[in-house]
């Protein structure tokens, strides 16, 4: 092999890697050790189903659809809970849900109320990977920036990730967002969005968390119109409106 080839060769593998480095960053960044420690994945199968988030040492909070195939329930002892690594299955650690309270008026067509608070088998212990986040009770105002985390797919038709990414949502408000979702809308949806396409919620992530100051605003339901990464915006779960149902379901326990 000539030198000429050689150098040809290294110049496309160090471009590729540019533009490999370059698509990462507009998909979101990779999280580092204890960055997210309340992050949580619901499996099935071996493999990711869900996002989730941990609120206290006995309860997870996620979407409830993720406890569904079409409208027939699945079994919960075929879904576990995983967290304390932001590697997908790797170094962390498992639990089985004791009971799940789906919120009662979850429609399963238009994902409006799209909420369930799992309760563990046993209580999680709290350490530099593990730790619970508070949940909202003041509505969360538009046009404010806030933290999604999760492994779901960097796109459609790649995989889910190996190691958890985050990156950064833009809440838009209360009419934008009614305008959005047309007849889907309901008092307790939040929409967000990312100026930049190609980049927010996709398959794997939705019952995920979005954090504000340290502090949980919204959990992932699904993508208007379906599609990750286009230009329509990210629907999401406004847990203040739901703090009272909440708070009631763990009998008022803090973090």
């Amino acid at each position: 092999m000539n030198t000429m080839l050689v150098l040809t060769i290294i110049a496309g593998v160090i471009l590729l890697g540019a533009v490999l480095a370059e698509n990462r960053v507009v998909d979101g960044q990779f999280a580092e050790k204890g960055q997210f420690p309340y992050q949580v994945a619901l499996v099935r199968q071996g493999k990711l189903h869900c996002g989730a988030v941990l609120v206290h040492e006995k309860f997870v909070l996620t979407a409830a659809h993720c406890f569904f195939q079409g409208d027939q329930p699945l079994p919960e002892k075929t879904l576990h809970v995983f967290f304390g690594s932001e590697r997908l299955l790797v170094n962390g650690q498992f639990r089985q849900a004791r009971t799940v309270h789906v919120h009662e008026k979850f429609d399963h067509t238009s994902n409006k109320y799209d909420l369930a608070l799992v309760e563990l088998n046993k209580p999680v212990t709290f350490s530099e990977t593990v730790r619970g986040v508070s949940v909202e009770n003041v509505a969360f105002l538009e046009n404010q920036q806030a933290t999604f985390s999760g492994w779901g797919r960097s796109g459609e038709q790649q995989n889910t990730n190996y190691k958890l990414k985050y990156n950064t949502l833009t809440s838009l408000s209360a009419a934008d967002c009614a305008t959005a979702l047309g007849d889907a809308y309901y008092e307790g949806a939040l929409c967000f969005h990312n100026e930049q396409q190609h980049s927010g919620v996709c398959f794997g992530d939705y019952g995920g968390p979005v954090v504000h100051n340290g502090t949980l605003v919204g959990v992932a339901s699904y993508t208007v119109g379906g599609t990750c990464g286009g230009d329509k915006p990210d629907v999401f779960v406004d847990v203040s409106y739901f703090y009272e149902w909440v708070q009631e379901k763990f009998g008022g326990e803090n973090n």
